[in-house]
C-alpha cells in the first residue's frame, strides 16, 4: 500500500520535483496587493519574474518582491528569457488568452485571473491549449475560497434552508478612478466580466447547478457597462437576481432564501453566515427570541466593525494552484469553470443587447 500512496504521488515527467519557479504575468493594482507578496512569500516557490508594461509598477514591485530576480515590460520576453514551472496571468483580460496559450505551449501551469477571456472564441483557444499540455489550469475564481462561502454551500446541502427558491447577489466597488482597460469592453472591462463573472461562478459552485437562462440590463453610468443586473435561472429550478457595479457602493453579498428561511453571506461586513427568519413573528415570546439574538451577535458584530474580516482568498487559492501543479491533484476551479462563466457573461451581453432572454 506504501508503494503505490508513492507512485501516486510521484511526479510525472516535467512535474517539478524541487522549489516550483513562477512567473507573474502583470502587476496592477490588485496583483500588487495580492498575487505579489502572497507568491514572494509562499514557501516552496521562487517568484522568479514579473512582467508589467507601467514602468511605475515595476518600481513599486522593487519594494514589495525585492527578491524577485528580474522585471520586464513584456511577458512574452519573460517567457522567453526563463526556465519555468508555472505562470500566474494577471494581465488585463484582452490578453488572457495569448499569455495562457503561449504558457501551456511550454508546457507550464496556468493560473489565470478571471474573466477567462473577454470572447468564446479566445476561451476555447484556451481550453485546446490546456487539453493537449496536460498540465493545470485554474481560474482565479477565490470567493470559492472564503470560509462563509464553504459554510453556506454545506447548510444549503444539508437543507438547513429548506429548498432554496431564490438567490440575491450583489457584488459593487466605489467610484475610482479606473484603469483604462476596465473602462473598455474591447479590453475587458465592464461589470460583467470584472464583477458578475465571479458572480456567476460562484451560484454555480454553491447550488451545484448550471444557469439555463440569462436576462439582463445594463447600464455605462462613469465607464462602460459598469452596472448591470441579471436574472439568471439555475438547472435546478431557483432563480437568482445578480447585481453588479463598478459605480456604487462597496458591497459582496449573497442571500439565500428557501422554504425554511434564509442564509446571508456578507464578505466586507461580517465574519460569520446571517440566519433569517422563514416568517416574522410579532408574538412576545419570539420577540424576546429575536432580541437575545441581536444581543448574542452584539460583540462579534463591534468586532467586525473594529477589525474588518482579512481576505485571505488569494492565498487560499494561489495555495491551492501551488499544490495541484507539485502533483497534488486537480485544480478547480479549472478551466472549465472559466468558460462556464464565461458563457453566461457573453449570454448576458447578449440579453442586454437585444432585449431577449438568452440561454447560454
Amino acid at each position: 500500500m506504501r508503494e503505490e500512496a508513492a507512485i501516486a504521488r510521484a511526479p510525472r515527467p516535467g512535474e517539478p520535483r524541487g522549489r516550483l519557479r513562477v512567473g507573474l504575468l502583470g502587476a496592477g493594482r490588485i496583483a500588487r496587493r495580492f498575487h505579489l507578496p502572497i507568491l514572494a512569500s509562499m514557501p516552496g516557490v521562487d517568484l522568479v519574474a514579473v512582467a508589467e508594461p507601467m514602468a511605475d509598477a515595476r518600481a513599486a514591485c522593487l519594494t514589495l518582491a525585492p527578491g524577485t530576480a528580474s522585471f520586464h515590460a513584456d511577458f512574452a520576453e519573460l517567457l522567453d528569457a526563463h526556465p519555468l514551472d508555472a505562470i500566474v496571468i494577471c494581465l488585463p483580460p484582452a490578453l488572457h488568452s495569448r499569455a495562457a496559450v503561449a504558457g501551456f505551449a511550454r508546457g507550464l501551469h496556468v493560473y489565470v485571473e478571471k474573466p477567462l477571456a473577454i470572447s468564446a472564441g479566445d476561451g476555447r483557444g484556451m481550453l485546446d491549449a490546456w487539453r493537449r499540455a496536460g498540465t493545470v489550469g485554474m481560474v482565479g475564481f477565490n470567493h470559492r475560497f472564503h470560509p462563509l462561502a464553504l459554510a453556506l454551500k454545506d447548510e444549503v446541502a444539508r437543507g438547513r434552508v429548506g429548498d432554496v427558491t431564490l438567490v440575491r447577489t450583489a457584488f459593487a466597488g466605489a467610484q475610482r478612478t479606473l484603469p483604462a482597460w476596465k473602462r473598455a469592453r474591447e479590453s475587458g472591462g465592464g461589470a460583467l466580466l470584472d464583477l458578475a463573472s465571479h458572480q456567476v461562478d460562484l451560484v454555480r459552485f454553491l447550488f451545484d447547478a448550471e444557469i439555463v437562462e440569462v436576462s439582463a440590463l445594463t447600464r455605462s453610468a462613469r465607464s462602460e457597462g459598469d452596472t448591470t443586473v441579471a436574472a439568471l435561472r439555475l438547472s435546478t429550478g431557483p432563480l437568482v437576481c445578480l447585481c453588479a457595479s463598478l459605480a456604487a457602493t462597496e458591497e459582496d453579498r449573497i442571500e439565500v432564501h428557501g422554504t425554511r428561511g434564509g442564509l446571508v453571506f456578507d464578505r466586507y461586513r461580517s465574519s460569520r453566515l446571517h440566519r433569517l427568519p422563514e416568517r416574522r413573528d410579532f408574538r412576545g415570546a419570539a420577540r424576546l427570541r429575536t432580541a437575545l439574538d441581536v444581543a448574542g451577535r452584539t460583540p462579534l458584530a463591534l468586532r467586525d466593525a473594529l477589525f474588518p474580516p482579512r481576505d485571505e482568498t488569494f492565498a487560499l487559492a494561489l495555495d491551492s494552484f501551488v499544490a495541484a501543479a507539485r502533483g497534488g491533484g486537480p485544480a478547480k476551479p479549472d478551466l472549465d469553470d472559466g468558460m462556464a462563466s464565461l458563457a453566461v457573461v457573453l449570454a448576458a451581453e447578449r440579453s442586454a443587447g437585444e432585449g431577449i432572454r438568452v440561454a447560454p
